[in-house]
């Protein structure tokens, strides 16, 4: 081993603890072209890339976890010999040596306690953190590695990092299963939140929810369309999209809508507008699909434990991880999913998330927040999303002006049903209609010309079928 390597190892710490090259520069107090240098040297070295980008972040790629601990005890020791005294240096070596991956060996403590002046009030120290992580196993309590698994979202900033998707799956799994404390839910939630969202972490969720179904999912012949319906509670815009999905079914292809029981507002009188059946577990909306090719699954019935995971807003009063792991759900496991943007996020974490699940393809609309409804008064973005990875395309308005308000004496639910029976006409919700339709027919159709889809959905709308009353 040559001093230059031992180097590396340093640097590498420093890498894996600020998270980015700037931070390991400052750390180890030299310029950003030198410490960039630094991780080139040791990409080539291990061959592996050792920081990977997930969203706006760095993260250590898997070999940089396995190597994270170990190359930490090893700068943390080498401080320590570098700042002992006289009166250390002359004690007598331990049998077994202290070492940061080790429990130290019992000894007599002093009455008097002092604070770790390089340390702050509360924060754990490196050696209790690190023996914390390493001695838990997979084979530990539920309650035992949920702790550890906060404990690592936890401690200083270069000590915090984003769970594994493995890890994230086994945290929420334990949570979803109702084995842990409330106090490790609340703690891991805001956690994770207030570092921001990683995309292994919201794969994780996925997968431990999907692994809480019941049944094999959606076995027809005509591939089908998932389309989540979380609006926020204090949107009032009516959710006129609900109607390209009646659209769509009525032209052959099954759509689940699903989300939260819907209370009085605009989502609850479309839904009744457009006599789309509200189910409560899968085996319900497979038999709805079956019959009308369209179904609204109560979220509370068919994942209780996910959906109480998102209405801990209330609680803690910030949106969760939870929120988004909904709108990737996907219960009937079709494999085309169409949504909005979540809140605070974009196409890019939702991206991470589907490579990490390696499979599923979502198209997401980000001119509109929580729901997939067209804008065609203003440019639509557009991300479509899969294992291989991202690609963004732009809409064009259509409309020169914003949806107005509705008629005097109409609701969304009676607009709706007089457009649908032509005896009202309104150019601005019939072309959000239209062009909600032809959102879904892209997810459906990634190759389809925009254009196309929207002469497809213009077919649709004309050709719609009579609702039939009662």
């Amino acid at each position: 081993m040559t001093l230059t390597q031992l180097r590396l190892l340093v640097a590498l710490d420093a890498l894996l603890r600020a998270g980015s090259v700037s931070g390991a520069a400052a750390e180890l107090e030299m310029s950003v072209p030198a410490a960039s240098r630094l991780l080139a040297q040791l990409r080539a070295h291990y061959d592996d890339p050792i920081l990977v980008r997930e969203g706006r972040r760095m993260v250590p790629s898997p070999l940089a976890e396995t190597l994270r601990r170990r190359v930490a005890a090893l700068t943390r020791e080498a401080r320590l010999l570098l700042t002992a005294r006289d009166a250390d240096a002359a004690a007598p070596i331990p049998s077994a040596a202290p070492s940061a991956l080790l429990p130290f060996p019992d000894r007599a403590r002093l009455p008097l306690r002092t604070a770790d002046p390089n340390r702050l009030d509360g924060e754990p120290d490196a050696d209790s953190l690190l023996r914390r992580l390493d001695g838990v196993a997979d084979s530990d309590p539920p309650r035992v590695r949920l702790a550890a698994h906060v404990a690592r979202l936890s401690g200083t900033p270069g000590q915090r990092r984003p769970l594994s998707m493995p890890q994230a799956e086994d945290a929420f799994g334990i949570i979803l299963r109702g084995e842990a404390d409330p106090v490790q839910v609340g703690a891991l939630l805001a956690s994770i939140q207030q570092r921001g969202v990683a995309g292994p972490e919201l794969a994780g969720l996925v997968a431990a929810a999907r692994a809480q179904r019941q049944g094999p999912g959606w076995q027809g012949n005509a591939p089908g369309l998932d389309w989540p319906v979380y609006p926020s509670p204090r949107q009032r815009r009516p959710t006129w999209f609900l109607a390209a999905a009646r659209l769509l079914a009525d032209a052959g292809t099954p759509v689940l809508l699903h989300g939260f029981t819907p209370h009085e507002g605009p989502v609850s009188a479309l839904l009744d507008a457009l006599q789309i059946p509200q189910v409560d577990t899968e085996a319900e909306a497979l038999a709805a699909l079956q019959t009308g090719r369209i179904a609204y699954l109560r979220i509370e019935g068919a994942a209780p434990q996910l959906a109480a995971l998102g209405n801990l807003y209330a609680v803690l009063g910030m949106r969760t991880v939870a929120q988004i792991g909904l709108r990737l759900l996907d219960p009937l496991r079709f494999g085309v999913t169409l949504g909005g943007v979540p809140f605070g996020g974009g196409g890019g974490l939702l991206t991470s998330a589907l490579q990490h699940l390696r499979d599923g393809r979502l198209l997401t609309v980000l001119s509109q927040r929580d729901v997939a409804q067209a804008t065609p008064h203003r440019w639509m973005p557009l991300a479509l999303s899969g294992p291989e990875g991202e690609v963004m395309t732009h809409v064009a308005p259509s409309l020169d002006h914003a949806p107005e308000g509705l008629p005097t004496g109409f609701g969304p639910g009676e607009m709706l049903t007089a457009l649908w029976q032509g005896r009202e006409r309104d150019p601005a919700i019939t072309a959000i209609i239209r062009d909600s339709a032809a959102l879904a027919l892209l997810a459906l159709q990634p190759g389809l010309n925009f254009a196309d889809a929207q002469a497809e959905a213009d077919r649709m709308w004309t050709d719609r079928r009579p609702l039939v009353a009662g």
